[in-house]
């Protein structure tokens, strides 16, 4: 195992899956409670009292949730203050949950009002996953192809925005860097590959384990 992957000695796969699948259904129940009107200081909170009935534990990173124009925001970039939402305007949530002691990072986009939305990120995404199983392509490759694939569809990728390690709470006593810059195939479930597309509109988000 190469040292970027190492895990704790609490780790344990099966517990990483249950801890997606809860994710995996608070993203989904709280992108049905978004509204004409929402701030997203409201749905915050909403995030927060779903992730607790959960039984999430805490965050291991702030919970983002982008409307309209902040949807081009990446991670550390503050959101637009005052924005609310309408039928018809893009938004992602970005989670990052602990359950079980093991970490989970899960990020869609959505359009209000569109439940035929597809999300070109998610298109990208899976591209380069299958590019990982059956090529065994390096996390530096995989980001080259995302660029690639984000240009065939008119996006640009946003590199700030490049992938990280994840696992037993806390995964960065073991590495902090990024997949984009990780030069090995990736371990499946250690890395979240991560795709953020920008375009005059908005942002498309879309995270997962590999």
């Amino acid at each position: 195992m190469h040292p970027s992957e190492a895990v704790g000695p609490t780790f344990n796969p099966q517990v990483l899956s249950n801890a997606r699948d809860l994710g995996l259904e608070l993203l989904h129940v709280c992108s049905l409670k978004v509204a004409q009107g929402m701030s997203e200081d409201q749905l915050h909170a909403i995030i927060k009292e779903e992730g607790l009935k959960r039984g999430m534990s805490k965050w291991w990173h702030p919970t983002k949730v982008r409307f309209g124009k902040n949807t081009r925001c990446s991670f550390k970039e503050p959101s637009a203050k005052g924005i609310t939402i309408a039928p018809g305007d893009l938004f992602f949530l970005d989670i990052g949950p602990v359950f079980d002691n093991h970490e989970i990072d899960l990020g869609r986009t959505f359009r209000l009002g569109d439940q035929d939305f597809k999300n070109p990120a998610e298109d990208v995404f899976n591209l380069c996953q299958k590019a990982w199983q059956e090529n065994k392509s390096t996390g530096l490759e995989l980001y080259d192809l995302a660029k690639q694939y984000g240009l065939d569809l008119g996006l640009t990728l946003n590199p700030q925005m490049a992938g990280h390690r994840l696992g037993d709470f806390p995964h960065a006593l073991h590495h902090r860097g990024p997949l984009g810059a990780h030069d090995k195939t990736p371990l499946k479930d250690r890395w979240i590959l991560e795709i953020h597309l920008l375009d005059d509109e908005g942002g498309y988000f879309f995270e997962d384990l590999l």
